[in-house]
């Protein structure tokens, strides 16, 4: 027998070596390597020019600080103009130049698989042609021989396969460690996550591209580099096997073919990196307004804003899937072009090519029957030759599709270290003109000279303010709400821009430093035990004497906390801003200061939610300490602590007064640039001044309101011996189900009707299956009549089959294309089904405040809602479709199986596919957990992002960035070390599951030939007979392999139902918890809503989640006209009795009556609460004054409230008048000329100071006019004066208070006291008179 190589077949292939064939495949090599290096030098070039642009160029241009937002917009601009795949090209290059030896090993290691691979396929191919020679000439050993080689390539290549998967797996990691670690070092340094979101503004979801835009680009990156190298790879071999023994000219036909394809595809092609940069920013903003809900849960609860929530999460969440769909029709009318071009009519060209050099003499067939079985085993491998050199090409050819959507990831990721860049600190000349020369360090005192304070938005707020703190001098800052006094530190401490003068301060550096130490007005306490709280920002590293436990306890003492040691474990990981009231985490801060012992402090209102005597106490032990004070303060009676007094009054005026012990006077001098004409802000600013300048000189303590007043006591809680043993807190529990009673439950809401639009969708699905798999059948046997023909020799009838499979083509990039666009189309419905079906309980009765707060469990509902959900949909749509296709398979070449070798054929098949899912089935590991996890530290990992943005200007002004990267990279650090042992459970599975489902079926494929063969009745000598049997064995290798692919994909459906069970837990866990907060009702309580006039508690106990006791048999009425102020210290209970009272934790004994109007009436509500927490939503000023209703409702209430005939035209006209009323009133109708009107929408936690935000909680107060008005702390961060103001509006307005204060100035305005005595459960019920010697007060 002549040899089996092909390599001798012809005359071509003896003279291999000859010139033509050795020149072109040295050409080839050259071409390729040569292009591999000029790729990896243009690469380390390009990232080296992107580092100089970024030194050079961002260094040497000058630009105003309140030119910065537009700067930002020329940049990103210019950038995208350019447009293409610089970004991926500079990622590319970063990535190259960092992977460092790992990486390097991990990609020589997948370009080595892929070479063996692509051998290993090569010789597969040949094996099989062997095979099919063997079974037409039934020649059983060498069969049985060429079968055990067979089946030991199988299970070779399996393994590749999943090393290749693997090896993909960990570059993509790599890849994202590498972006995430560089980008945060970017983000961390110089406070660039504060410039981002509150400075710069050009991007406002860094965490969405960091958190999700990263690691999608990682994994699409990798997959793309690996798809690639396997092209090339499989590109050389198959060209120089195929000019190894044919014409080059077949070649060259290729490669016109697909060059000339990819010009049309290119030019048809949709902005695919756009679409998905645009897709990318819908679902981070999506997904932000989820994450803001769950910051402010308790604040939307208490307003009752869970229909204005639910408004701008289904608005926001409706665009998103508008684009989708526009994105979904893109790639369904551009995949039927690009598919049937590259993939089906690339597959008749190539059918052409394949069987042109058996009609042309070349490798025609000889007359014998050995010679025709030559002639098939020759086809056979000439076939895996030709489609595998067309699918490599055509890869490579897409390829410009893939990157462009690359594009859109790398882009965005780009775009952020960019603007990074350009806000750190050895970038910061960029950000203002004169740079960080106008900071003088390393000085023994604080100095403003001439400095000028303007905001982001270029509003002034002190100009040319020039003023010298020394050592040892305390300086009291005044002023109205919104005035500067929190941004003349944001300058001090670099977080704004210096526009002009200097400033002179001790240490090194623009920013704040361990000699100067700032205590913010919103409390920040980081993820972490007791002692990290304490030494924040520290880490235990930098400790220079590590704090000891009594260190601890008597830094605690000093602050009353010490209780916090018994209550929590010395090791355990607290969230601290969830556990401990406002007033404790602000002592907390406190605490900090006192460990940290710095030159200067910087008080920032920090003690307004403490008592007088206790912020009192603080002044005292920091004096005492030898830190001077800088304080933020509206309470006149801190005045004896400070010998300085800076009053500003918000339009650019400042005045200076000294305490002097020998002088009356205490302006020393002032700067007022509006002297012509007083506006009502500098009205406010000298009442400000006023009461702080009648604050009694010489005396250390002011007298106190309080003295002016005695309470009597009316009731108190019930002695410890007369307590029954109290209840027990009702933790949100849901009854968790089992998996396929979960499944259960989402079937009720994902199967639809056939009458609605998805049932019609799974109906074209079904038709389209059908079709495909009866286009697959006429495929099967058009390719055995190919051979029937080629053996035959009958040319024009082969050339009819051409037309044949145009049509088939054409057919088949309709039904492709139309199956993956409706495989979406569906995951998108199931998305917006589960999605409203979870935001109906999840925005209603206050569920999502108690799943974050009364779960006893982490619940990341925002996590679940949105990246969970998108994932969960996807994957269930994808596995649905992948059940349907199999199925019809199956049932369709069953059939066709039995009738080309009966009975026993399809016995071996479903024997076969019984014995592999029994024995997957014990060997997959689980990856339902294993995912879940993954997806749970996933959700992690954002959302200690997400709460580094909240928390952004304590975080700055502490310093705290190198802290937050420690805590941030440590959850990165698990998430990756979890990802990579999920990846290798994936590899180790992924060889057996390859081999089982996608491998061994093969060879049975080839045992069920044999059978038929040896079976086939008729005269072999006959070309007739061996056309048919040909026919029949081609056929039936075609069925045959499409029944096992069928069976191998059901095999594989146990994967990933199991992959996708982690997804159904985490997404049905969230829904029983949902549920469960519906229906959750203690038994044997009762809340009566049956008083109008009255709120009334009989014996209720207050009871936290954590099973603590605030209030035992709490007894307290509180009737119209009778306002209830409730006093205790931090943690007593004063909050937590509020929660009770608006459903938010529930009534464990005893009973309430409240009154039951609904917020949203038109005649008003009876309750209204105005959160400790200020909350502002998102629209526009009108929209913060009249949250949580909306326009139509709240102009129908106005226009409810006036009488028939005094209604002016318009309804709009109306309501802004009537706000405007409202405005006047609470001090702040200025925002109308600031801001921009009514209409005007703005980040407006950012643009307002927290005084102006609580006296818009007011305003909203004022709007509503309840007959109650629940007031949480709300107007801490307000002036005495405009807090008395306040109070009196809500008097004259008829409007029934129920405070919880410090502040004694407060106290003429009630007329009952609830004092909570100890936070253990004691309390007492006051009323409140006057002291008739002293009189009563204005």
């Amino acid at each position: 027998m002549p040899s089996l190589q092909l390599l001798q077949l012809t005359e071509h292939g003896r003279g291999l070596l000859a010139s033509k064939r050795k020149a072109l495949l040295l050409a080839t090599g050259v071409i390729v390597a040569g292009g591999a290096a000029a790729a990896y030098m243009q690469s380390r070039r390009t990232y080296k020019e992107h580092d100089s642009i970024q030194c050079n160029g961002l260094n040497d241009s000058k630009m105003e600080p309140n030119k910065m937002t537009g700067k930002g917009n020329n940049v990103k601009k210019s950038r995208q103009k350019k447009g293409g795949l610089k970004s991926v090209k500079v990622l590319a290059a970063i990535l190259l130049s960092r992977m460092g030896k790992m990486g390097t090993r991990d990609l020589l290691a997948l370009i080595a698989t892929v070479v063996l691979r692509t051998a290993v396929s090569n010789r597969l191919a040949k094996v099989q042609g062997f095979l099919f020679r063997a079974a037409f000439l039934r020649r059983v050993p060498m069969f049985f021989r060429l079968i055990l080689e067979n089946i030991l390539l199988c299970f070779l290549q399996s393994t590749l396969h999943s090393t290749s998967k693997y090896i993909t797996g960990t570059l993509s990691l790599r890849f994202r460690n590498i972006l995430t670690r560089l980008i945060h070092a970017q983000y961390f340094q110089d406070m660039v996550y504060y410039k981002l979101s509150h400075v710069d503004g050009r991007i406002t979801n860094p965490e969405q591209r960091i958190a999700s835009d990263v690691p999608r680009f990682s994994s699409e990156l990798s997959d793309l580099i690996q798809e690639d190298l396997v092209a090339v790879t499989d590109g050389l071999l198959y060209t120089w096997r195929l000019c190894s023994y044919a014409s080059p000219k077949y070649l060259f036909w290729i490669l016109a073919y697909v060059l000339g394809a990819g010009v049309i595809v290119r030019n048809f092609s949709p902005p695919f990196g756009k679409l998905m940069s645009k897709e990318q920013q819908l679902e981070g903003e999506y997904r932000q307004l989820h994450s803001r809900l769950r910051t402010h849960a308790e604040s939307i609860a208490f307003y009752g804003g869970e229909t204005r929530e639910d408004f701008h999460i289904q608005h926001k969440f409706k665009s998103l899937v508008r684009h989708m769909k526009v994105v979904l029709h893109d790639h369904w009318w551009f995949g039927m072009i690009q598919d049937f071009l590259h993939k089906y009519l690339g597959a008749t060209v190539a059918v052409v090519l394949i069987i042109e050099p058996f009609f042309s003499g070349d490798l025609r067939p000889e007359a014998s029957t050995l010679g025709r079985a030559e002639m098939l085993s020759n086809l056979r491998y000439h076939t895996s030759v030709i489609i595998s050199l067309f699918q490599a090409l055509g890869t490579l050819a897409i390829s410009s599709r893939r990157l462009n959507r690359l594009s859109g990831y790398a882009d965005r990721i780009h775009e952020l270290m960019i603007i990074s860049r350009e806000l750190g600190g050895r970038n910061a000349s960029s950000m203002h003109s004169n740079g960080s020369s106008n900071y003088v360090t390393e000085a023994n005192f604080i100095e403003f000279d001439g400095v000028k304070v303007v905001t982001p938005t270029g509003n002034v707020l002190v100009e040319d303010l020039t003023l010298r703190v020394e050592s040892g001098s305390n300086l009291l800052i005044t002023g109205p709400n919104g005035s500067g006094k929190s941004s003349l530190f944001r300058v001090l401490g670099g977080l704004w821009p210096l526009v002009s003068g200097h400033i002179v301060k001790p240490g090194v550096g623009s920013d704040l430093n361990k000699e100067i130490f700032y205590v913010p007005q919103r409390p920040y306490t980081a993820i972490g035990t007791l002692r990290d709280q304490i030494i924040y920002p520290l880490t235990a590293d930098q400790e220079v004497e590590p704090l000891t436990r009594s260190g601890m306890v008597e830094l605690l003492k000093n602050v009353d906390l010490e209780y916090l040691l018994d209550r929590y474990p010395p090791e355990k990981e607290v969230n601290w801003g969830d556990e401990l009231s406002l007033g404790e985490q602000q002592r907390l801060g406190m605490a900090r200061l006192f460990y940290h012992k710095p030159k200067f402090a910087i008080l920032d209102e920090c003690t307004s939610a403490v008592t007088t005597d206790m912020e009192e106490r603080f002044c005292s032990k920091v004096r005492a300490m030898g830190t001077s004070c800088i304080t933020i303060s509206h309470r006149p009676a801190l005045v004896a602590f400070h010998d300085v007094v800076l009053s500003l009054d918000g339009e650019g005026g400042w005045r200076v007064h000294y305490k002097r012990a020998d002088a009356p006077s205490l302006t020393d001098s002032e700067f007022n640039k509006n002297q012509d004409s007083e506006t009502d802000r500098q009205s406010d600013a000298m009442t400000v001044q006023r009461a702080f300048a009648n604050a009694k000189k010489g005396t250390e303590f002011s007298k106190s309101e309080a003295e002016l007043y005695f309470s009597e006591l009316i009731s108190a809680s019930p002695s410890e011996a007369d307590v029954s043993p109290l209840p027990v807190f009702p933790q949100l529990k849901s009854v968790p189900r089992i998996l396929p009673l979960r499944i259960a439950a989402m079937s009720k809401i994902l199967v639809p009707t056939l009458l609605d639009k998805q049932g019609a969708q799974f109906l074209a699905v079904a038709l389209l299956v059908v079709s495909r798999t009866w286009v697959s059948d006429r495929i099967a046997s058009l390719n055995g009549t190919t051979v029937k023909f080629v053996l035959e020799q009958d040319k024009v009838a082969f050339l009819r089959l051409i037309g044949v499979s145009v049509l088939q083509s054409a057919a088949s990039s309709f039904i492709a294309p139309s199956l993956r666009n409706l495989t979406a189309t569906l995951a998108l419905g199931w998305r917006i089904r589960l999605t409203k079906h979870l935001l109906k309980n999840y925005l209603r009765k206050n569920a999502y405040y108690k799943v974050f707060n009364m779960a006893g469990v982490n619940m990341d509902a925002d996590q679940r809602l949105t990246q969970d959900l998108e994932k969960l949909t996807a994957d269930l749509s994808s596995l649905v479709t992948g059940m349907v296709k199999p199925t019809v398979d199956i049932l369709w070449f069953t059939w066709r199986m039995k009738l080309l070798t009966g009975q026993r054929g399809v016995a071996i098949l479903y024997a076969y596919m019984l014995l592999g899912l029994g024995f997957l089935r014990c060997v997959t590991p689980d990856f339902g957990d294993l995912a879940s996890r993954e997806q749970q530290l996933e959700g992690t990992f954002r959302f200690m992002h997400e709460r580094l943005r909240t928390h952004a200007e304590s975080v700055a002004f502490f310093g705290g960035g190198t802290r937050e990267k420690e805590m941030v990279e440590a959850r990165f650090k698990e998430l990756l070390h979890h990802s990579s042992l999920l990846l290798k459970k994936k590899w180790l599975f992924g060889i057996i599951d390859e081999f089982i489902t996608k491998q061994l079926p093969h060879n049975v494929t080839w045992g069920l030939s044999l059978l038929y063969a040896m079976e086939h009745k008729g005269d072999r000598a006959l070309t007739s007979t061996q056309g048919e049997l040909a026919h029949a064995l081609r056929f039936l290798a075609s069925v045959v392999s499409q029944s096992f692919l069928a069976f191998g994909d059901i095999l594989e459906l146990h994967k990933k139902f199991v992959e996708l069970s982690g997804g159904i837990n985490r997404i049905f866990e969230l829904e029983e918890f949902l549920d469960a907060a519906q229906y959750e009702v203690p038994v044997g309580i009762s809340s009566s809503p049956s008083a109008e006039d009255v709120i009334s508690f009989s014996e209720m106990d207050i009871i936290t989640p954590g099973q603590k006791t605030l209030a035992r048999k709490l007894t307290c009425d509180i009737v119209q006209g009778k306002s209830l102020l409730v006093t205790g210290p931090n943690g007593s209970g004063k909050s937590s009795i509020f929660r009770v009272l608006r459903g938010l934790w529930p009534v464990v004994s005893g009973r309430l009556v409240k009154p039951c109007q609904p917020l949203n009436s038109e005649l008003g509500s009876d309750i209204f609460y105005v959160p400790q927490r200020p909350y502002t939503c998102l629209g526009t000023l009108r929209d913060q004054l009249i949250y949580p209703l909306s326009c139509e409702v709240a102009e129908k209430r106005v226009l409810a409230s006036f009488q028939e005939g005094q209604k002016p035209l318009g309804s709009a006209n109306i309501l802004d008048s009537h706000l405007q009323t409202i405005l006047e009133n609470v001090k702040l109708v200025y925002l109308l000329e600031r801001e921009g009107g009514w209409d005007a929408n703005q980040n407006w936690e950012d643009i307002l100071s927290l005084g102006e935000q609580q006296r818009l909680g007011m305003a909203r107060l004022f709007f509503h006019k309840p007959r109650f008005g629940i007031l949480d702390e709300c107007t801490n961060a307000t002036s005495v004066d405009v807090e008395e103001h306040l109070y009196r509006l809500a008097t004259d307005a008829g409007i029934t208070v129920v405070t919880s204060s410090q502040r004694p100035a407060l106290i003429p305005f009630h007329s009952v006291e609830l004092r909570l005595i100890d936070g253990e459960g004691k309390w007492e019920l006051r009323s409140i008179k006057t002291d008739e010697r002293e009189g009563e007060p204005k």
